[in-house]
């Protein structure tokens, strides 16, 4: 099972409830990977919601772009230590910069909370070992995505 946790350093109108759909939702979809990864433990994701000018700084020092972006994932499965056999695993940490994802809604035509859910959905696949580096990862995680937004 996965836990989430949220953070707000802005002030935003979004609950916890809202979001935990979709931690379902990719639980149902993602289960023997997720059953795979955490080997009969919880993992706990945390959602932190930032502004541009935060995002821009971890922008800069962890991906040397010097500018804001809509979301960062730190996934720390790679990185876990895999002999601990008792207690949670840390499954990664999510950015979002509402600045951004505002605006992105606003030229997609859809609510930023429909934004806020792409992007997070989006995090929480990178914080699993997904990625985006060539068209056929950049597809798999875009049909994993989809199957994850879908009611």
């Amino acid at each position: 099972m996965l836990k989430f946790r949220l953070t707000k350093e802005v002030d935003v109108r979004i609950s916890k409830q809202f979001l935990r759909k979709r931690v379902d939702r990719l639980e149902q979809v993602l289960k023997k990977r997720l059953e795979k990864m955490l080997l009969g433990r919880d993992g706990e994701i945390e959602l932190v919601f930032i502004n541009d000018r935060t995002i821009q700084a971890m922008n800069k020092e962890y991906r040397s772009k010097d500018k804001p972006t809509d979301v960062i994932s730190f996934a720390y499965m790679e990185v876990t230590d895999y002999e601990k056999t008792v207690g949670d695993i840390m499954v990664g940490d999510i950015f979002i910069s509402i600045d951004t994802a505002t605006a992105q809604a606003e030229e997609k035509g859809h609510s930023w909370k429909k934004e806020v859910e792409i992007l997070f959905v989006h995090g929480m696949l990178h914080c699993l070992g997904f990625d985006h580096n060539n068209d056929e990862e950049e597809a798999e995680m875009e049909g994993w995505a989809e199957k994850i937004l879908r009611d």
